[in-house]
Parts: C-alpha cells; sequence; structure tokens
C-alpha cells in the first residue's frame, strides 16, 4: 500500500499551517510553495480538507486557508482518511461479506493485524507533534 501523492500533500500543507501562529491565515500560492505542490492540484486537496473540516478557508481579499485551534492535534490518520477514505489493506478488511474465503482465510489476520498496527501509528501522530518536529529541524538547520 502506498498513499496518493495527494494524502501527502495534505499532510505537508496541515504541518504548515499547523507552524503559523494561532489565526493566521495562509494563500493557496503559499501553501503550493510550501508543500512543493502544483496549485492547481493542491486545490483539490485543499477542498477535501476544507470539506472534512480540518481547515477552514476564508474568501476574498484577506482569505485564505486558516487551521481552526481544534484541528492543530488532529491525528495524521484523519488527515490521511479525509483524502483517501478509510484505510484498508485489503477487502477482506471492509466487512465480512467483501471476501468469498470469509472466516476461514490464515491470511486475515494478518492482515487485521497490519492494519491495527499502521492505523495506531497514524492515530498516535499527531500534526501539532509533526509541526513542532519540522520546527526544531529547521533551527538545527539553520545552525549549521
Amino acid at each position: 500500500m502506498q498513499l496518493t501523492r495527494a494524502a501527502d500533500y495534505a499532510l505537508r500543507v496541515m504541518v504548515h499551517l499547523a507552524g503559523l501562529p494561532e489565526g493566521s491565515r495562509a494563500s493557496r500560492a503559499d501553501l503550493a510553495q510550501a508543500a512543493e505542490c502544483p496549485e492547481q492540484f493542491l486545490s483539490k486537496v485543499l477542498q477535501s480538507l476544507t470539506r472534512a473540516g480540518l481547515v477552514i478557508s476564508h474568501r476574498g481579499n484577506t482569505g485564505g486557508f486558516e487551521l481552526p485551534r481544534s484541528h492543530r492535534d488532529a491525528p495524521v490518520l484523519q488527515v490521511i482518511e479525509a483524502i483517501e477514505g478509510p484505510i484498508r489493506l485489503n477487502v477482506c478488511l471492509v466487512s465480512d461479506q467483501a471476501c468469498s474465503r470469509g472466516g476461514w482465510c490464515p491470511a486475515h489476520v494478518v492482515w487485521a493485524e497490519a492494519q491495527k498496527a499502521m492505523t495506531d501509528v497514524l492515530q498516535s501522530a499527531t500534526i501539532s507533534g509533526l509541526a513542532a518536529l519540522a520546527s526544531s529541524s529547521r533551527k538545527v538547520a539553520a545552525a549549521m
């Protein structure tokens, strides 16, 4: 399984916004530059993040995108699922009826355990935590 570029860009945008002072807004162009993403493609990502309520979109001359306080500590899993939908390593993990092999498949337990481990890691990592790591990494790089 590999995340799409859209999910990667969404995470980059969220981390960038979390690194800004609370209440700050960033333009789509600024976010595209920060995420190293084509602006047109980022529009679709920002629509998904806005639809999920993870960012707030403001229109007009003083417009831009803002990370609400309530989502600064959003788990990485929430951001990814806002773009990708629910994460499933295999179709059998969607529902019992999704696979004809049902409960007798020896691989089912492995898929379920791997999915749980992955989602646990993504649930425990937060946007604010990643923003703090990014900030300290920039400080170390600037000191060199």
